[in-house]
């Protein structure tokens, strides 16, 4: 029997923590309870990954895989789908998750996925908890670059690095340095890079100018302010001029990673249109899942209700068709923001009224 997902097949997910590296099929895979191994060797062959390949046999579609459900059920492509493109016999896709090294500190994030975020970590602990390490600013481990270099040299058709920031990390610039240096990857690898689109150095663009077909997916969760409160300390002349400088490396693909919630939804559609009228305008879209408290469930019915009237963005009426007020994350969304406000000081009733209304 065939599989119907080759995610675990044909690619690699690697993040590593104290703990050890992350067990799972891919990024989108919403597993109950993470399970860690020692070695990258032990992440291809394991019982937890054997048994998800083997369940991959029949169907597919299971409350972990909520995020290609949903794209299938309206006619979108799937990270699903493209992996039935690949090859069964071989690892020809990575996905790298080298650390939590990061210049921002967006509402929704948290320490072990941008140190920066340990500036406000009273905030932090206030809503959320305490945390371990909390005096270490690297809970993500480094990774076993040597191991992954050598396993990519003339063979990766694929390599896709997130964070933290990969533009402000010196072991990403360095790990592609060196594989710049192979004729076949300059020529055959596809490097997308998931940024912030703020970061961006005259070194790496150099480097990165070395490989002919590189991709960008540019995170951004709204237009103008609403993207400088959430994304903060964003500046949004500066995301402009580092996504241009992006395009103007000649990418094979640039695209747009949007995650809605309560501080962008009415923002989601200017989002869209601005970036169709300057750019590709193509984008993938993501539904927030955590923290609760900047769930779109924050938000009072009337304002929801208006935006998927209006909405020309067909995901938000599948994502939130079910929407259930919830008033107390609605305190508490309101006791965040204004929390942020006073740490960073911004003005959240200003940027994203909608959130108190």
């Amino acid at each position: 029997m065939s599989h119907n997902c080759l995610e675990s097949i044909n690619s690699i997910y690697v993040e590593k923590s104290e703990e050890g590296y992350v067990v799972s099929p891919c990024c989108l895979y919403k597993d109950k309870g993470k399970v860690f191994v020692p070695t990258l060797d032990d992440v291809l062959d394991n019982p937890t990954i054997n048994e998800i390949r083997e369940g991959f046999k029949g169907d597919w579609k299971r409350p972990e895989c909520i995020d290609c459900v949903r794209n299938e059920a309206i006619g979108k492509d799937s990270k699903r789908l493209r992996s039935l493109q690949r090859p069964a016999d071989q690892i020809t896709r990575w996905d790298l998750r080298p650390g939590n090294t990061c210049n921002l500190k967006c509402a929704m994030c948290n320490p072990w996925n941008s140190s920066k975020w340990y500036e406000d970590i009273d905030v932090f602990k206030k809503y959320r908890g305490n945390i371990r390490n909390e005096n270490s600013k690297q809970v993500r481990e480094s990774l076993d670059w040597d191991w992954i270099y050598t396993k990519c040299v003339d063979t990766a058709q694929f390599i896709y690095i997130a964070g933290g920031e990969p533009f402000y990390m010196k072991s990403v610039q360095n790990f592609l340095n060196k594989l710049s240096k192979h004729e076949w990857n300059c020529n055959n690898t596809v490097i997308q890079i998931q940024t912030n689109g703020v970061s961006n150095t005259d070194k790496f663009l150099n480097i990165l100018s070395k490989f002919k077909r590189l991709e960008f997916s540019i995170s951004v969760d709204g237009w103008g302010s609403v993207n400088d409160l959430i994304r903060f300390p964003t500046k949004h002349d500066v995301w402009l001029k580092n996504t241009q400088e992006l395009v103007d490396l000649n990418c094979n693909h640039l695209f747009f990673n949007i995650t809605v919630q309560a501080m962008n939804l009415p923002n989601v559609d200017k989002l869209i249109t601005k970036v169709q009228e300057n750019w590709n305008g193509k984008y993938e879209i993501h539904k927030l899942w955590a923290p609760n408290y900047l769930s779109v469930d924050c938000l009072k019915p009337k304002v929801v209700k208006k935006v998927l009237r209006d909405t020309k963005v067909v995901e938000l009426n599948s994502f939130y068709k079910d929407h259930k007020f919830n008033s107390k994350l609605n305190q508490r969304m309101q006791s965040f923001l204004l929390d942020l406000d006073t740490k960073r000081g911004t003005d959240s009733r200003k940027t994203i009224p909608w959130c108190f209304e």
